[in-house]
């Protein structure tokens, strides 16, 4: 790289993961050039209804095509890699740098009218220039996948460290290490900024390695006499060959249930990251046909969730299982934040249709992905920021790892808690919030290809929780009421009965006192009117049953000598 300037600045732009998990992605951009780091995908909490993704807004990259040099993807994760199928559908990527996995990964993901741009492979330790002013070097982490990666981002303004999501794994089911070498050794050269991985902040010492859950599985799977039916991300691509392993070893057979499911752990085989005997997997015509106490069955959902697909076993509504008493039911994986009362009803279920269930914590059938507290602050030590901003975590999480920064030695002036959209500007080594970009969520149906966005989606969350109610009215051209005000419902449980009748003979006596006054006030305009009656119901609703259901109104001119 060539000496540092005084004039020079970059803006670090997060587009997701900042107080949520999940779709993480970052922009970065120095003078007319932007990077993409990561387009990952969340999945949608139980009330967001005709949802199947969350995926980062895309109108800062629409606006900015020209600016874009490439997208960069650290891993197979769905949280980083998992949205690049819309990115690539809305905006011109020129080209790809990523990990094997997360490269094999997003093309299985791709509509037939979307083409993938030309990409290269990333490596550990080899470094990589994007366009004219980024030279980028990828260092190893562990995690629950392989081929996973943070990177160290240099330029002309500043140095960057991005871990994406790590832990730090002794003892990795592949015996490839962290690269704490390298980790250190761009502390050494200088990191103005650190964006780091906060998920699992909360959890105390070390997170536990992958290959932690292989004595568990082994006792389970050697003793068992009956189907064993395991649940899980569909990313987990250690725990997979921990299985396989053990399946083979114990003469069982295995059957993948989930297309979603079966992408990744092909596009791992296809890559030689996940290493199986093809000859260890059946098919569902073949169920009937092995034993019951030599069949595992591996299980993920939709966009690799595992909970829908439980929910459906649980219900007994699955297409190609059905529940026996005898059944070992495994729960490999925490749930996906805000479902964990579905998961624990669910697990009710099970129970009562006398399955054995085995999950949660201190069961040792899983181990996070995440970084705990003890490797946090190992991070922190070796990189030595200059300023630090804790990434992919719920607002709680960023606020703990924030605090945690400063108790390591960093200033809290140098410590940035970032919504998505918050721009990040690092000049003459010094990082301060400068501004804001579009960076609302996406609502993905993908049957449909439908966005819909966050205003609309709070529009369909309040019509469902409280209701609508339409106010119809008709006013001559002197703004006189000639027919109404008829007030209807829908969807609001307290429109019924007496307390109704009498809510809507009040509420219209005081409709047509607001619109009386509007108009001695000479504010007779129709869409002043229209605001007028809207807030008027708005008051009387909120004083009757403390809601606010969304209200229509319908407003008519006439003329008065036709009426």
């Amino acid at each position: 790289m060539k000496q540092r300037t005084g004039t020079d600045f970059l803006k670090a732009i997060p587009l997701g993961g900042q107080g949520e998990i999940g779709k993480n992605s970052w922009l970065i951009e120095y003078k007319d050039e932007i990077i993409i780091i990561n387009f990952g995908m969340m999945l949608p909490s139980a009330d967001l209804t005709g949802v199947d993704l969350v995926l980062p807004n895309t109108n800062y990259l629409i606006e900015n095509q020209d600016k874009i040099k490439g997208l960069v993807l650290t891993s197979a994760h769905d949280d980083s890699c998992g949205g690049a199928f819309y990115l690539l559908e809305k905006v011109k990527i020129p080209h790809i740098w990523g990990s094997k996995l997360a490269i094999e990964t997003v093309k299985k993901q791709l509509s037939k009218n979307t083409k993938l741009p030309s990409y290269d492979y990333i490596e550990p330790r080899k470094d990589f220039e994007v366009g004219t002013g980024f030279k980028i070097k990828p260092l190893q982490n562990t995690s629950t996948l392989p081929d996973t990666y943070g990177l160290f981002i240099q330029t002309l303004a500043g140095n960057i460290l991005y871990t994406g999501s790590f832990k730090v794994d002794q003892t990795p089911p592949d015996n490839i290490l962290f690269d704490y070498f390298s980790y250190s050794q761009a502390g050494e050269e200088g990191i103005d900024l650190l964006i780091s991985d906060s998920s699992n902040i909360e959890s105390p010492g070390y997170a536990q390695s992958e290959s932690s859950i292989t004595k568990r599985f082994q006792d389970i799977i050697k003793d068992s006499n009956s189907r064993i039916i395991i649940f899980s991300y569909a990313s987990n691509i250690h725990k997979f060959q921990i299985l396989f392993n053990l399946a083979q070893k114990f003469n069982k057979k295995v059957l993948l249930s989930g297309s979603y499911l079966i992408n990744k752990i092909n596009a791992a085989i296809e890559t030689d990251f996940l290493k199986v005997d093809k000859g260890l997997f059946i098919e569902e015509k073949d169920l009937d046909h092995v034993k019951e106490k030599d069949t595992i069955i591996i299980v993920s959902g939709k966009h690799g969730n595992f909970l829908p697909a439980l929910i459906e076993i649980a219900k007994q509504e699955h297409s190609l299982i059905k529940l026996k008493s005898k059944d070992t039911i495994i729960v490999s994986a925490n749930p996906p934040p805000g479902t964990a009362r579905i998961l624990a009803h669910t697990i009710d279920q099970l129970f009562v249709q006398k399955v054995q269930v085995i999950g949660g914590r201190g069961q040792g059938v899983h181990a996070s992905g995440h970084a705990a507290c003890e490797e946090t602050k190992f991070i922190l030590t070796i990189t030595k920021p200059r300023s630090f901003v804790p990434s992919h975590g719920e607002e709680r999480q960023l606020v703990i790892y924030s605090n945690l920064a400063e108790y390591m030695g960093i200033s809290s002036n140098d410590i940035h808690i970032l919504k998505n959209g918050d721009v990040l500007e690092l000049r003459e080594q010094v990082a301060r919030i400068a501004n804001k970009t579009p960076a609302q969520s996406i609502y993905y149906n993908q049957a449909k290809g439908l966005d819909i966005d966050e205003i609309t989606m709070k529009e369909r969350q309040t019509l469902s929780a409280e209701g609508t109610i339409t106010i119809a009215l008709a006013l001559d051209n002197e703004r006189n009421i000639v027919a109404g005000p008829e007030i209807i419902a829908d969807g609001c449980s307290f429109a019924k009965g007496k307390d109704w009748r009498a809510f809507c003979l009040g509420t219209n006596d005081l409709i047509k006192e607001a619109v009386k006054q509007s108009v001695e006030r000479k504010e007779k305009e129709i869409i002043n009117l229209r605001s007028v009656v809207r807030d008027t119901v708005n008051k009387s609703v909120l004083e009757l049953i403390g809601k606010r259901p969304l209200i229509n109104v319908s407003l008519q001119e006439v003329n008065k000598s036709k009426v």
